[in-house]
């Protein structure tokens, strides 16, 4: 049995992309555009041994078709010569019951669904695995579980993992390491530190709460395009720089006592949006020479504490205005209401970054 199976040469948008090579035992994860990382996952397929990612049927009749019909269905295009004693045995591993089996598709929860895909794969006997979002609609408790098993298996068993995730806990699993594939290109591939904490792609930055953009290093100083937002670097050249959705303050009023440097932008909300416990606003600078487009959470449900002007220390509270419960920005209103009414899209707002919280990195 061969230990390794080669990545290079995978085909993605009409080129190759090299994704090293991947040990038995061990997990590689892929991120980014689902057309991406799917047509990546089928070019795995395309080498020899690898089963290909179990797909259930879609369609309006779909939830009809009984699952051991679908099961013999995709063990034949595998090639899997696996009996039911390997399915009743990948069953067990995975916790699925065995009545399962004679349900129809329409009768599978979420759960049921991701458990019966990893057993169905298990059962194949192939060194190496393909899986595309194979924890999709799993509540957190049983995802958690689930992966863990698929990962102590593996590595129990020398079977080798590619599969596709957009939710960043997946790829705790991944030591094999991370691809970040966006539009056609590869972006970023090194372990799952490496992509997020210097993220070169948009899902990274969002899975892990910042902004990112393109700057320039020049004489001790780091610019983005023409903003007035520099901060003092030691690098030089080309970088990409993140600041994260809590690193600025927000106010209706330009003048508010809560700033405390000059730099200060006005910029136009052109989108709110929920992200988990937070209100988040997408801003638009009225000034490009001035300002940055940014993403900035607005209020914390959780509790958390809110945002303070900047240089000041989280505990302290210099603009003499209490914010209420999950409010981040108190100049934008002291209670969730009044931030409501204040704050919709196309309201003007003042801005200043907190250019402590740049964080930069060369591009190459």
């Amino acid at each position: 049995m061969n230990d390794e199976l080669s990545l290079a040469g995978l085909h993605l948008g009409g080129h190759q992309i090299d994704l090293g090579r991947l040990r038995a035992g061990t997990i590689l994860g892929l991120m980014g555009s689902t057309d991406s990382t799917t047509e990546v996952v089928l070019s795995v397929v395309a080498r020899s041994d690898v089963a290909p990612p179990p797909q259930f049927p879609t369609g309006i009749r779909s939830g009809l078709m009984r699952v051991r019909r679908w099961v013999k269905s995709y063990l034949r295009e595998a090639n899997a010569g696996s009996g039911e004693a390997a399915l009743a045995q990948a069953c067990t591993e995975f916790g699925l019951r065995p009545d399962v089996l004679a349900r129809r598709f329409g009768e599978l929860d979420a759960n049921e669904q991701a458990k019966l895909r990893l057993a169905a794969a298990w059962s194949t006997g192939a060194t190496w695995l393909t899986f595309i979002d194979p924890f999709a609609s799993v509540p957190g408790h049983v995802r958690a579980g689930l992966r863990g098993r698929l990962a102590d298996l593996a590595a129990a068993h020398g079977r080798g993992i590619v599969f596709t995730s957009n939710t960043l806990t997946d790829f705790t699993v991944a030591e094999a390491g991370v691809a970040d594939i966006e539009k056609g290109e590869l972006v970023a591939f090194g372990t799952l530190e490496q992509v997020v904490t210097e993220p070169r792609g948009s899902l990274p930055a969002e899975l892990s709460g910042v902004n990112v953009y393109s700057g320039l290093a020049r004489k001790g100083w780091l610019s983005i395009g023409h903003s007035a937002v520099k901060a003092r670097t030691e690098l030089d050249g080309k970088v990409f720089v993140t600041l994260g959705w809590r690193s600025a303050l927000l106010s209706l009023d330009e003048h508010d006592p809560a700033f405390t440097s000059a730099t200060v932008f006005e910029a136009i909300v052109i989108g709110l949006r929920d992200r988990g416990s937070c209100l988040q606003a997408k801003l638009s600078p009225v000034d490009t020479e001035m300002g940055l487009a940014l993403d900035v959470d607005l209020a914390d449900l959780a509790g958390v504490h809110r945002a303070h002007p900047v240089g000041t220390d989280i505990d302290s509270d210099q603009s003499g205005t209490v914010g209420g419960f999950g409010v981040l920005h108190p100049s934008l209103g002291s209670s969730i209401a009044e931030l409501r009414a204040n704050v919709k899209v196309g309201t003007h707002v003042f801005v200043e970054v907190d250019t402590s919280a740049l964080h930069a990195y060369s591009v190459e």
